[in-house]
């Protein structure tokens, strides 16, 4: 029920534009689908007909234990002042601990964090997150857990009903939830899932997994130290 990488990405550039922050940094750890993270970013600012001022691409390592006076070296080549990060939400406890010692964080610094990097929005963001660091979500967080069981049993019973109506029956289920998933090369099932629209909602996905058109949701670290929505409906 998540948002893909590279509608996150989106997201974070029409930030970028609203505020007209054209010169920015891309910093990433080395955790898998960095350099796909790189990736979009270069090609978006390639084809985008804004001035982009792309600076830097940072990619390191981003754990305790680490070559800290490595790391603080790349960080202080950093010129720009706003900074799009990927990284796990334990790296990005560890980059900003680091930012925080070289100046890199308060008034004048942006930084700009996906999903998995801002972790839960419901639990106290780690002590070292700085005010006014800003997340790119989606609107799941506000949502029940019975909501989101809710929706995501619609989804199947949706794309069941939808084959039911072409092929006349429902397939026999053979999944566990206590083993492993098996990949079965059979989806035919899974199609019907692409387009499922539910109490006037898109629900529909695209082939790589992902809400096709997911309702992201700005937010922001504020000075009480909670997570404040900013914007929404950034699709």
């Amino acid at each position: 029920m998540g948002a893909s990488l590279e509608q996150q990405v989106i997201c974070m550039f029409k930030i970028l534009e609203e505020y007209d922050w054209a010169e920015f940094a891309v910093i990433t750890s080395l955790m898998p689908g960095y350099d796909t993270f790189v990736d979009i970013v270069q090609s978006y600012t390639d084809t985008s007909y804004f001035l982009w001022n792309l600076q830097d691409i940072l990619s390191m390592e981003m754990s305790v234990g680490t070559n800290d006076l490595k790391t603080k070296r790349m960080l202080q080549q950093l010129d720009s002042q706003v900074l799009l990060a990927y990284c796990s939400h334990e790296e990005a406890q560890y980059l900003f601990s680091l930012a925080a010692e070289l100046g890199l964080l308060g008034p004048g610094y942006i930084w700009i964090l996906p999903s998995l990097a801002v972790g839960n929005p419901n639990s106290p963001p780690p002590a070292t997150f700085p005010v006014g660091v800003i997340g790119v979500i989606t609107d799941q967080w506000r949502k029940s857990l019975r909501q989101r069981v809710r929706e995501g049993v619609a989804i199947v019973a949706k794309g069941a009903e939808s084959f039911k109506r072409v092929y006349g029956f429902i397939p026999e289920g053979h999944g566990d939830c206590n083993k492993p998933a098996k990949h079965s090369d059979n989806n035919t099932l899974f199609r019907h899932m692409l387009n499922v629209t539910w109490e006037r909602k898109d629900l529909s996905f695209n082939n790589q997994g992902f809400l096709s058109n997911p309702s992201m949701v700005i937010i922001a670290l504020d000075r009480e130290r909670l997570w404040d929505k900013v914007s929404s409906s950034m699709k």
